[in-house]
């Protein structure tokens, strides 16, 4: 299960890495640097869930 948890892990590190880009590049910075922070919490979240030994995912 490591995996998932792994996998999910960098998916929101990347989202994170996107709102930094998007916080230089974007020309409306805060409302996309927000959007994909709320994306990169959620697989955190996700993340998280998966990386019990009781999850079936």
């Amino acid at each position: 299960m490591i995996g998932l948890f792994r996998y999910y892990l960098g998916i929101a590190i990347m989202c994170l890495a996107f709102a930094l880009f998007a916080m230089f590049l974007s020309a409306n910075p805060a409302a996309v640097a927000s959007i994909y922070v709320g994306i990169a919490g959620a697989f955190l979240a996700i993340a998280f869930i998966t990386s019990g030994p009781e999850s079936r995912w």
